[in-house]
């Protein structure tokens, strides 16, 4: 069984558009840190928090290791990308670029990525975060469905 190889510049271009997304978000917050936290109504805020762990801070002692660790799973997601069937491509490129979007600033701020969005009942979170928990939902369904086909 061949696969095909084209249609990746669709799912690359969406992983790059979720890493400029994120990447933007994260810089207009970082240029309004002085005006924040930001309430625009109850129960969400805008804030500037740097998290040097990974899903609800676990790990955040783990230093270099997050980082090699988040880079093994964005090449990890990059390697399914190429090898799993085109129906899974969009989901693996949204994924993809939120593990990018986290990886870079895992690189540019020692080890942390920017949380800005708070919600009341749950930690600080990116869009990058968004994108990788979005795309993982949208893979597990097309896997499911997949197997009902």
């Amino acid at each position: 069984m061949t696969r095909s190889r084209t249609g990746y510049a669709s799912t690359l271009l969406s992983a790059a558009a979720v890493v400029a997304a994120d990447q933007a978000s994260k810089a207009v917050v970082r240029s309004l840190a002085g005006r924040l936290p930001w309430r625009p109504f109850p129960g969400l805020r805008v804030g500037l928090t740097y998290n040097p762990g990974v899903s609800f801070s676990r790990l955040a002692g783990a230093g270099g290791a997050v980082v090699v660790l988040v880079a093994v799973v964005a090449a990890g997601v990059a390697v399914a990308l190429v090898l799993s069937p085109a129906r899974y491509r969009p989901a693996l490129g949204v994924i993809l670029g939120g593990a990018v979007g986290n990886l870079v600033d895992r690189l540019r701020f020692h080890g942390a990525v920017v949380d800005f969005i708070g919600v009341s009942f749950w930690p600080a979170f990116n869009l990058a975060d968004v994108a990788i928990v979005a795309g993982t939902v949208l893979l597990g369904l097309q896997l499911v469905v997949g197997r009902r086909e």
